[in-house]
């Protein structure tokens, strides 16, 4: 042992194996380098020997200081003295409080590891890991603040019991854990990760679209059962045998309301899922359930086109089946499927969007979902939804029944 750790002990410093243990990071302890070491129980050393040799120093120089009027007089021999003193003084610097630690061992092997099937996830605890890696994981030490003994109103530094913490960087965030093992909350907790995981993934660019086809697709059913009730209503309130001879002479068959119902109750699905992080499975429930409420639109627009009901609501309804459509579109390019090239114009290298190639890449996609998954097929098997086209991914779903004098969906 050293003077200066002999002075250090002599003075009650406290020893780095005591400080990380007492903090609970003693597997931290073991991963020092002999240099870290040194360096932290110099700083400790320090702490308690400086302002002891400090306040010696400055002993001896009053007591060989006198003053005469304006004039100061320090006797050489005291400044000698003093000087003789400040050499059992321990000079630190800006980061001698702090080390860099390796990485591997303090991070958890699951700290890293996407839970969702969210590829903005992945992608950035992939930029996470590169930040942890540039900035590095740093030990700190900093002396705990307690009560002058003499002034209860003060707070000092008291220099031989420690606060023991890692950061994100020598002056970085506070990176939270309690035994120096880095784990998924830790990294979380961590003010900078933690915000940005929110604005990167819980509202980044996947789940944003998913969100916003959502409440678009929610708002469209809503239009739908508004006209589909309007229309019901102009039924009801016609006089006797109108509508039945209206019906038969157009070929018109009402649907049921119950055309609407299982577009939702998918939709409702899909938002669970989406809470739940299974943005891939939510993503074809939507899928399922635009196309659904698209072909429950035009259900609708072809009796209202076969009967008397109105061309101002029959642009309505065709809106909604538009609508319908684009949420399929979009779910469909919102995770990187670009086969369609969903531009919606036939040009150089693109195809024109037409429900059929909507259709079909809906059918691909949604059926190697369902087919890893055949929880979601046997609940969607459970749900009853307007009939599609024959082919399309809905044309063999079973159908609702009618509400009208016509065939009803058995034609189907």
């Amino acid at each position: 042992m050293g003077d200066t750790q002999k002075h250090a002990a002599a003075l009650g410093a406290a020893t780095i194996g005591e400080v990380l243990t007492t903090a609970g990071y003693a597997s931290v302890l073991a991963q020092l380098t002999a240099g870290q070491h040194i360096q932290l129980q110099t700083y400790l050393d320090a702490l308690v020997i400086d302002p002891v040799v400090q306040q010696e120093a400055n002993d001896v120089l009053r007591k060989g200081t006198k003053i005469y009027g304006q004039i100061v007089y320090t006797d050489p021999e005291a400044r000698r003295r003093a000087d003789k003193v400040m050499r059992a003084y321990v000079p630190l610097h800006q980061l001698d409080d702090c080390v860099r630690l390796q990485l591997t061992p303090l991070l958890d092997s699951k700290a890293l590891v996407p839970t969702t099937d969210n590829p903005d996830e992945s992608d950035y605890l992939d930029k996470v890991r590169k930040t942890l890696e540039y900035h590095g994981v740093w030990l700190r030490l900093s002396p705990k603040m307690v009560r002058d003994a003499d002034d209860p109103s003060r707070w000092v530094k008291d220099p031989r019991h420690f606060e023991v913490w890692l950061s994100l960087g020598p002056r970085g965030d506070t990176i939270p854990t309690s035994t120096g093992r880095i784990d998924r909350q830790a990294l979380l907790s961590t003010q900078v990760i933690g915000a940005n995981y929110y604005e990167k993934v819980d509202q980044g660019p996947v789940q944003s679209a998913l969100d916003r086809e959502v409440r678009r697709l929610s708002s469209e059913i809503e239009d739908g059962m508004q006209l589909h009730i309007e229309i019901a209503r102009i039924r009801r309130e016609a006089t006797v045998g109108v509508v039945e001879a209206s019906d038969f002479l157009g070929g018109a068959d009402f649907p049921s309301m119950d055309i609407w119902d299982g577009p939702h109750k998918i939709l409702v699905r899909a938002m669970n899922l989406m809470n739940e992080g299974r943005v891939w499975g939510a993503r074809a429930l939507l899928i399922v359930s635009a196309i659904a409420v698209r072909d429950a639109a035009n259900l609708l627009h072809k009796y209202i086109d076969k009967s008397t009901s109105g061309a101002e609501r029959s642009v309505k309804v065709l809106k909604v089946a538009r609508t319908a459509g684009k949420v399929a579109e979009v779910g469909l390019a919102v995770t990187g499927v670009g086969a369609l090239a969903l531009s919606g114009s036939a040009g150089a290298g693109t195809v024109a969007v037409t429900e059929s190639s909507v259709d079909a890449l809906a059918e691909r996609e949604v059926g190697r979902y369902l087919a890893r998954n055949p929880d979601l097929a046997g609940e969607l098997n459970q749900v009853r939804l307007a009939p599609g086209p024959r082919g399309t991914i809905l044309g063999n779903v079973k159908g609702g029944h009618s509400a009208g004098a016509g065939e009803g969906f058995s034609h189907w």
